[in-house]
């Protein structure tokens, strides 16, 4: 039963490379279809004379970066990403296998390419459900030709798209690579920062742009009035926002949103109708929406004597450095969210999560506690029960909302703010200055 079973799954994939076929081809052996396809997709993707962009996801916590790839006959790959330098470029190597279907192989170490695969990554990718940002490194290809290449994660089924880079010179050099890299941060740098209301006629939803991870977040209530967190994944090119697949809004649909420099007002990718535009929210709701990184510098001096505390114990009980804390929505709920990773085997982060209740006030104070809830995989529990987790929660609220902390809070821009700074009513040396701009090992420990 089990062979009948994996001839069939053979005989699919073939199928799946040519959708209509003479009856002779029919009858082709499927091993016989398989090597015809690898044939016809290394052709695909080596006539590409400025290589293709790539779609990279992951784990769909998070949205898509852009690599870019050229590929040639010999197995050679040159590699580029927008996590590097923009003239940073890389050689490694690839290859197409048969694996019921046709698999694009990246089966050589590279930097600018195995940064979305591997555990630990400079940027504190750590999803919910993987190590780090949850990429794949080999990938089924569904369909390939000269428009794009369409693929599918081996390990993760995430859908990953190639499409050819287009320019008037068939060599990589910063008219094309560089400049789309470019391109793609300037996008990025304008598209990403504030809050949203997507408007489809009467229909209206206010969104939030997380920089950091690339996802549109929005709320929706219930009839019993019960608020769920939904996440919209994306990715910035040249022209705009893409989603990761089409967002419905009403009884329309959008793929994405095209860039219109000098604006604050997006038109619909690809039809009318459905805008994207910026609003400026309330500062507390800034603090709220976003994630704001902690830093030894920014902490008042009380802050800082409970934070010791907390570290001390850190690393003398669990042997852990912290490559991240954040105060905001790290992932679907609001409170504090630390990156322990231990200094002697830094092969991941043990992402742990104390959540907060709150009030705001106004448009710049918020009133907040400890509710007593931590992250669901029991990192929270562990390290509060062992390395003194509540020396780290203290300073930004008590546990319970009859020992709530109330803050005023200030910033340079409210419209894009690069700090959020806290200061608690009624204990004037408790001042804590937030972060918009990521800090990694916020207390200047380091991993050899």
């Amino acid at each position: 039963m089990m062979k009948k079973l994996l001839k069939v799954t053979l005989l699919l994939a073939a199928l799946t490379v040519y959708s209509s076929c003479s009856d002779d081809n029919d009858l082709k052996d499927p091993s016989v279809r398989l090597s015809e396809a690898t044939t016809k997709y290394m052709d695909v993707l080596t006539a590409a004379p400025n290589g293709w962009a790539m779609t990279m996801y992951g784990d769909l916590d998070f949205g898509g970066f852009n690599v870019l790839c050229k590929f040639e006959k010999s197995g050679k790959v040159t590699i580029a990403s927008e996590k590097f330098a923009a003239d940073t470029t890389a050689v490694s190597h690839y290859k197409l296998e048969q694996s019921s279907g046709v698999v694009l192989s990246f089966d050589e170490y590279c930097e600018l390419f195995h940064y979305f695969s591997d555990p630990l990554n400079t940027d504190g990718y750590n999803s919910q459900t993987e190590n780090g940002f949850g990429a794949d490194l080999e990938f089924r290809i569904i369909s390939a030709s000269a428009d794009s290449v369409v693929m599918r994660g081996k390990k993760h089924d995430t859908k990953i798209v190639m499409t050819p880079l287009t320019d008037d010179t068939t060599e990589i050099t910063d008219s094309v690579w560089a400049k789309y890299l470019r391109e793609v941060a300037a996008v990025s740098k304008v598209m990403q920062k504030g809050s949203y209301r997507m408007i489809n006629g009467t229909d209206t939803l206010q969104m939030k742009a997380n920089r950091s991870n690339r996802v549109f977040s929005y709320v929706s209530v219930d009839a019993d009035g019960n608020r769920t967190k939904h996440s919209v994944p994306y990715i910035i090119t040249p022209k705009g926002i893409t989603f990761y697949k089409p967002f419905t809004i009403g009884k329309e649909t959008v793929k994405g949103f095209n860039y219109a420099a000098g604006s604050e007002k997006y038109e619909q990718d690809g039809a009318d109708g459905i805008t994207l535009e910026k609003y400026t929210p309330n500062l507390n709701e800034q603090l709220i929406d976003g994630a704001w990184y902690i830093s030894e510098d920014g902490l008042g001096t009380y802050a800082k004597s409970y934070w010791k505390t907390f570290r001390s114990s850190l690393l003398t009980v669990g042997n852990c450095y912290i490559f991240y804390a954040v105060i905001g929505t790290w992932r679907n709920r609001f409170g504090l969210a630390i990156g322990p990773i231990d200094k002697d085997e830094p092969t991941s982060i043990y992402l742990t999560e104390a959540y907060f209740d709150y009030e705001l006030i106004g448009t710049n104070q918020i009133r907040m506690w400890f509710n007593g809830e931590y992250d669901e995989i029991g990192n929270g529990q562990f390290f509060a029960e062992n390395c003194k987790l509540d020396f780290a929660i203290f300073p930004f609220g008590g546990r319970g909302k009859s020992t709530a902390k109330t803050f005023t809070l200030e910033t340079d821009d409210v419209k894009d703010p690069s700090y959020i700074r806290l200061k608690e009513r009624g204990t004037s040396n408790n001042v804590i200055t937030l972060y918009e701009k990521q800090v990694s090992f916020p207390f200047g420990d380091k991993i050899n």
